[in-house]
């Protein structure tokens, strides 16, 4: 996929809170769409819209499903105008929204997947985990969601990834980064006990591998810029967010070898280009 410009659109009024995920999200109208809006308050920091962002355009280049998302600012007056916005100590200005899918049913249950109409994105998803490093997919049943109308699988919710969540800094990245390749814990979790049967077959990870091959470095750097300036990212920062994705993608054989210790119904396949 071709780079491409995420839209800003002006936030028109708050609808109501999602009230799934612990960054309690809100549902807000734009003038194109509903969106679940991720905001900068008093419960969260900026790091969680950037790793919302940074993981979306990743997500679009290794072509897994996921709702398009677009930068949403908040003025001072929808605020002001708004109790539970001023409640939660909303800021104004620019904050992060994933398009609102309508029909759509979190908490992944194994008769959903039987009528998917892409179950081949499932070991895409699982990869993708690995290297974004999303400890959170396995065991929260709120960050897969079921498109009812489309009946597709959607991946969403990337504020906790890169093992600490929005913990993370120029320090501590790098000690991730120094601990060397590992799968995210607890890879049982329900989550993935559901998705694990679908990775099956002789090269269920081919679609994404693809993908994984166009991938270089200015790919990678594209994705960590034209992050808003109020989000707070230091050049330091973007400089080690670069290093740590591009390091789990220079060694997607390792991962592929611990997967296959863990992907039970995955017969094998020439992993050799990897």
């Amino acid at each position: 996929m071709n780079h491409f410009n995420i839209p800003t659109y002006d936030i028109l009024s708050f609808e109501r809170e999602i009230g799934n995920g612990v960054t309690n999200p809100l549902l807000m109208r734009t003038q194109h769409d509903l969106y679940v809006v991720k905001t900068i308050d008093h419960k969260e920091e900026p790091k969680v819209l950037i790793n919302e962002l940074v993981c979306y355009k990743l997500a679009k280049l290794l072509d897994i499903p996921i709702p398009d998302v677009a930068v949403v600012n908040i003025s001072q007056h929808i605020i002001q105008s708004t109790p539970k916005l001023i409640e939660l100590g909303v800021q104004p200005g620019k904050h992060f929204g994933s398009k609102f899918v309508s029909k759509a049913q979190p908490n992944l249950q194994p008769p959903m997947l039987r009528i998917a109409t892409n179950l081949e994105d499932i070991p895409s998803i699982i990869l993708f985990d690995q290297i974004i490093y999303n400890d959170d997919r396995t065991t929260n049943r709120g960050n897969l969601l079921f498109d009812l109308k489309q009946k597709r699988l959607l991946a969403i919710d990337h504020s906790h990834v890169f093992k600490i969540g929005a913990l993370w800094d120029e320090v501590q990245l790098k000690r991730i980064h120094e601990e060397g390749i590992c799968l995210i814990k607890e890879f049982h979790g329900h989550n993935y006990k559901v998705l694990l049967k679908y990775v099956n077959g002789n090269n269920p990870f081919n679609k994404v591998l693809q993908k994984v091959s166009e991938l270089t470095i200015a790919a990678i750097e594209w994705c960590v810029s034209d992050i808003p300036d109020e989000w707070g990212l230091t050049d330091g920062e973007r400089g080690v967010m670069i290093e740590f994705i591009w390091y789990r993608i220079e060694n997607v054989a390792e991962i592929l070898k611990l997967l296959k210790d863990q992907c039970p119904d995955w017969k094998g396949g020439d992993l050799s280009g990897f």
